[in-house]
């Protein structure tokens, strides 16, 4: 089900899917996974607040004292747009935890914010030590870890997607008594 965002321009109305948090592989995705968005919410909240508190402050600390020059201005934009994200996606997987389905999109939001913010980050970091060779820092340390990121982002994009609340049809098919093992007998008949 596609939802469709209303957008006025030149006194008509448009409506516009919104391709970010309704790509068009949401409704058979390539890779079918039964994941339940309730629980996903959980872990994910869960997450961003861990990756807020322990990730976002270290990180923040490190790209403020780490060099004298005005290039870790760069690198700590990237760490604020990614604190941003980990705060949007704790606040939309507790919303989806709560089934408020509005939660998956601000977790897309969050997802994408911290891309971006690993990509800001990614410059601030090549750019802070291009000139500094004597400690042995070369550029590919910082591109492995976006790529790294990347990888990830993509992983929990495709998951807070595919995924389904309670009461929404699977994605896949079930078969068999559910998670291993065969279901129980019938019960006898009188």
């Amino acid at each position: 089900m596609r939802r469709y965002n209303a957008v006025t321009f030149g006194g008509h109305n448009w409506h516009m899917a919104n391709t970010l948090t309704d790509p068009p592989f949401a409704a058979n995705p390539p890779v079918k996974l039964n994941v339940n968005a309730k629980i996903l919410g959980l872990v994910l909240a869960i997450l961003a607040v861990i990756g807020a508190v322990f990730i976002g402050l270290l990180e923040g600390l490190i790209s403020v004292f780490a060099f004298a020059g005005g290039f870790q201005l760069i690198w700590g934009l990237g760490v604020i747009v990614g604190l941003i994200a980990y705060i949007l996606a704790a606040i939309g997987g507790f919303q989806m935890y709560n089934l408020n389905r509005d939660g998956k999109r601000l977790v897309i939001y969050g997802i994408a914010l911290g891309l971006l913010g690993a990509l800001i980050s990614l410059i601030g970091n090549i750019v802070a030590y291009s000139g500094i060779y004597a400690l042995g820092y070369s550029a590919a340390g910082a591109i492995v870890g976006f790529i790294f990121a990347l990888i990830i982002y993509g992983i929990l994009y495709y998951l807070v997607v595919i995924s389904r609340f309670p009461g929404e049809a699977p994605v896949a098919p079930s078969y068999g008594g559910g998670y291993g093992g065969t279901p129980p007998p019938p019960p006898p008949s009188v």
